[in-house]
């Protein structure tokens, strides 16, 4: 494929004039440690993204004892890489190559694909549903007329982010690139004068109801099964 020539045209001249064999054992070097990676990724990738504590724990991992999914998901990309270049560069020089030895049956990582596929979809319709809700909040906030204009306009701004997130999410974009997650952070960070009253409580409120910057900071730290809805209803 031409992937695989452009991946080979990225190596250096000091692997490129290496002799055949010193490649042919680097690459058996590598597939080994593929192998080696691929295990560890297919664990990670069979974890539920419902259960909202085993994937934040996972995702807190790298403090030298368990390596971090994301790096070590980048790590096995540039192993893979490397490791096909020299399949390509073995080939120019008439040398073929076996196939790479997995894990794994084939069929189950194609499963596995399939399963996390599914849980994608899944991810993409609680977004969206946690997006709606939070853009419902935030247009009953600025029509409080108690809030200050500098903060309306912040929230204008985060409002306008969460269109685009929509837009986004129904065109089938990454996941990876959402901004609500970050707008609400900094609606977090933002502290609100203490004059500024977010509603009246009614007599069966209590009174110390959390506004929605604690709401927002709540909110981010649950499952994604928790609903925007759950938070104000302190559940």
């Amino acid at each position: 494929p031409e992937e695989a020539y452009q991946l080979y045209r990225s190596l250096s001249d000091s692997i490129r004039n290496l002799p055949t064999h010193k490649i042919r054992d680097y690459l058996a070097n590598m597939e080994l440690i593929i192998q080696s990676q691929l295990e560890k990724i297919l664990g990670y990738s069979g974890i539920e993204c419902s259960d909202g504590a085993t994937v934040e724990s996972v995702f807190m991992a790298g403090d030298g004892v368990d390596e971090n999914p994301l790096d070590l998901l980048e790590e096995f990309k540039r192993t893979a890489q490397t490791a096909v270049s020299l399949k390509v560069l073995l080939k120019q020089r008439g040398v073929g190559t076996e196939g790479l030895v997995l894990p794994v049956p084939q069929e189950a990582i194609r499963q596995q694909l399939r399963h996390l596929d599914e849980q994608e979809q899944q991810q993409r319709v609680r977004a969206r549903e946690k997006i709606t809700e939070m853009k419902q909040d935030i247009d009953g906030m600025l029509q409080n007329r108690a809030y200050p204009e500098a903060m309306k306009a912040m929230l204008k701004d985060v409002q306008r982010n969460l269109d685009r997130d929509l837009k986004r999410i129904d065109s089938g974009g990454s996941l990876a690139g959402l901004s609500f997650i970050a707008d609400a952070e900094s609606v977090t960070a933002l502290e609100a004068p203490e004059e500024v009253v977010l509603e009246a409580p009614s007599a069966d409120d209590e009174a110390d109801t959390p506004g929605f910057s604690e709401m927002a900071s709540r909110w981010l730290n649950t499952p994604w099964d928790t609903t925007w809805e759950d938070i104000k209803k302190g559940r």
